[in-house]
């Protein structure tokens, strides 16, 4: 089964992260210690230009994300995108005031920011965003809605490798600005589930140091894949490069494929069904038209041979 629906690197992490795992069965039986986080706290800290007291670290950008919304919520509404793939957002729903979808309308996916200045609000906001592949949110938004004090304001920047856009130089400005990362995208560490949150002022006050909590595994395979970034650079641009060579060689079949600058495709196409047809191709991807659109496809970059695959798949169905 060719997996293109998840987003995920089709590259295998580099030699050191799999040395790195294959030496953490030592202490297997012991919790993953201070020192031990405090290292790759170290890693992060240098890697993002912020302070290591700054950085949570969790197994998922949505437990993260739940940290917040436990110690933020009460009283607030969340506003996210529509559609969104966070599953924090739906368990929400439960204990917030409100939660506010911004509709997006492709092709150009304009945005009435004006209308969210009021009021006491979390956003949660992915940039760029899954799954247009585009980033929504520029940095005079984003100053207005931190602007309003009552408001605090979570940017999932989990392909930021890919884009290269980043607000992490306002987190000393706005104490109620947050940064989310993650090592799923471009370290390839996606079965690991290592996220990291960026946090200002107000934030740190509330959150807890203790529920910072990764496996040992997990923890080895993230300081090595910090210390061998130059090699997830490089697998990086082959993934930029072959999504480019995808989206020439759909809109050559004759989709419409929307710019991006993460490892995925957003494609509209009169194939009906499509999804379906490729699954019976042992080939995914993800359809989009149960949550968003009818004809919406989003389509992971995968190696070569299955975007290939995908690509001669997708002929026979016209």
């Amino acid at each position: 089964m060719i997996d293109l629906s998840s987003n995920e690197n089709p590259h295998e992490p580099s030699q050191n992260v799999i040395n790195a795992l294959l030496n953490s069965t030592e202490n297997i039986n012991r919790y993953v210690g201070a020192k031990e986080l405090n290292d790759l706290k170290k890693k992060l800290s240098n890697y993002n230009q912020v302070s290591e007291d700054r950085i949570f670290i969790g197994p998922g950008t949505d437990f993260l994300i739940n940290e917040v919304l436990m110690n933020f919520s009460k009283g607030r509404n969340i506003v996210t995108f529509n559609p969104n793939f966070f599953s924090s957002v739906e368990s929400a729903k439960y204990f917030v005031k409100k939660v506010i979808k911004i509709q997006l309308i492709p092709p150009e996916y304009s945005i009435d920011w004006n209308a969210y200045q009021e009021g006491s609000s979390i956003f949660i906001l992915d940039n760029p965003n899954n799954p247009t592949g585009k980033c929504l949110l520029s940095k005079d938004e984003l100053i207005k809605l931190l602007e309003n004090k009552n408001n605090i304001v979570l940017i999932d920047e989990a392909y930021f490798e890919f884009s290269q856009v980043s607000f992490t130089n306002l987190l000393w400005c706005f104490p109620n600005l947050a940064i989310l990362r993650t090592l799923d995208k471009a370290f390839a560490l996606a079965g690991l589930k290592i996220s990291y949150l960026m946090a200002g002022d107000n934030l740190l006050k509330r959150l807890s140091l203790k529920n910072q909590s990764i496996s040992r595994p997990a923890c080895n395979a993230a300081v090595a894949a910090i210390e061998s970034q130059n090699y997830s650079f490089e697998c990086v641009k082959e993934i930029i490069n072959e999504r480019e060579h995808l989206k020439r060689s759909l809109e050559n079949l004759g989709l419409t494929v929307f710019p991006s600058q993460t490892n995925f495709l957003l494609v509209k196409t009169s194939i009906q069904e499509l999804a379906l047809k490729l699954k019976s191709k042992n080939i995914l991807i993800c359809d989009l038209s149960g949550t968003w659109f009818k004809d919406y496809y989003r389509i992971g970059v995968g190696s070569t041979e299955d975007n290939y695959k995908l690509t001669e798949a997708i002929k026979e169905f016209l």
